[in-house]
């Protein structure tokens, strides 16, 4: 029986299928972040801010969303229900989730943690696109822009590499993470979306807009 909370679905039904999929977006995110081996682009912008201004981890999640959300409302794009709670919701869960989760110093665990992490943001993720109630902030971004008449896979890599950029500028956490993350979270979307329900050429495009991180 497919998953996915189609847009005739009960709001319900897909406000539940949204939530659930932030929290395990926030909570992915938060593992990454422990296992210190690089996270994925969008956050290594949150951790540079946090770095460079001393900000919890968790206020720079939701200080650059809400950055996100007023460009891509500038270019024109609508920001739905999806785009407030991703705003409101996901920073402090990231900072919650990261008090609770203990520092190690040896490799494997970390290890552990970051591919823990990569399920987690890949089910959240999924949740998010199915409940179809609204783009998240940096989505809303990448959206206005392609609907200006630009290919959204370039758009999504020039915006990707101007968060890693500025983010590693800042301090953060940028290795060998962020590159699996980019490489591998597309495939992983488009299997988990397929798997969800969505017929391949829509889980193929929903993959190419979603954005791995807080």
């Amino acid at each position: 029986m497919p998953l996915a909370a189609a847009p005739d679905a009960p709001v319900a039904r897909r406000l539940g299928t949204l939530l659930i999929g932030l929290v395990l977006v926030a909570v992915g995110v938060a593992c990454t972040i422990r296992a210190e081996i690089g996270v994925a682009p969008y956050d290594v912008l949150t951790t540079g801010l946090a770095d460079l201004t001393g900000l919890a981890i968790g206020v720079a999640a939701m200080i650059l969303p809400c950055v996100f959300a007023l460009v891509g409302s500038l270019l024109g794009g609508k920001p739905g229900l999806g785009t407030v709670l991703a705003v409101l919701l996901v920073g402090p869960i990231l900072g919650v989730t990261l008090d609770a989760l203990p520092t190690y110093q040896a490799m494997p665990p970390r290890l552990g943690l970051f591919v823990v992490g990569f399920a987690l943001l890949t089910a959240g993720i999924t949740a998010v696109v199915i409940a179809e109630i609204g783009a998240g902030p940096a989505e809303l971004v990448m959206l206005a822009i392609h609907d200006r008449g630009h290919p959204l896979a370039p758009v999504r890599t020039s915006i990707e590499l101007t968060c890693v950029a500025v983010g590693w500028a800042m301090g953060g956490q940028v290795g060998v993470g962020t590159a699996i993350v980019a490489v591998l979270i597309g495939p992983a979307l488009k299997r988990t979306l397929a798997a969800a329900g969505f017929e391949a050429t829509r889980a193929s495009e929903a993959s190419h807009v979603a954005s791995p991180g807080a």
